[in-house]
C-alpha cells in the first residue's frame, strides 16, 4: 500500500509541475495591446523548442524523474500536455472577457506544445531510478 501511495504522490507532483511550467512564460501575454495572430504554427514550434530546452536544462539539476513507475511516466507523457493546454485555455478565456485581443485557442496550443517538449525530453533522457 505504501508503494502505491508513493507512486501516486510522485505522479501527482511531477504531473502538476509539468502542467504549470508554462505559466511564467505565458503570463506576459495577459495585457496585450494588439490582436494575437490567427496562424500560430511557427510560434507553437518555438514553444515546443522552449519546453524542450527547459527540460534539457532541468536534467542538469534533476537528472532522475520523480515518477518511478514506467506506466505512470507514460501516463504523464500523454496527459500533461492536454492538462497544460486546458489550464491555459481556461485562464485565457477568463482574460479574454476583459481583453478582446486574447485568443484562448492560441494559448491552448502554445501551452500544449510547450508541455510536449518538456515531458518528451524528460521522458526520453531522465535516468531511471
Amino acid at each position: 500500500m505504501e508503494e502505491l501511495l508513493a507512486a501516486l504522490f510522485q505522479f501527482i507532483i511531477e504531473f502538476l509541475l509539468n502542467v504549470v511550467a508554462d505559466i511564467p512564460f505565458d503570463w506576459p501575454s495577459r495585457n496585450r495591446r494588439t490582436p494575437e495572430p490567427e496562424r500560430i504554427a511557427a510560434v507553437c514550434f518555438l514553444w515546443l523548442l522552449l519546453g524542450a530546452t527547459l527540460a534539457w536544462l532541468s536534467l542538469f539539476f534533476f537528472p532522475r524523474p520523480l515518477i518511478s513507475r514506467q506506466a505512470l511516466r507514460m501516463a504523464n507523457l500523454v496527459l500533461a500536455p492536454f492538462a497544460s493546454g486546458l489550464l491555459s485555455l481556461f485562464v485565457a478565456r477568463r482574460r479574454a472577457l476583459t481583453n478582446p485581443y486574447i485568443i484562448p485557442r492560441n494559448h491552448f496550443w502554445q501551452a500544449f506544445w510547450f508541455s510536449v517538449g518538456l515531458v518528451a525530453v524528460r521522458f526520453a533522457y531522465a535516468g531511471h531510478p
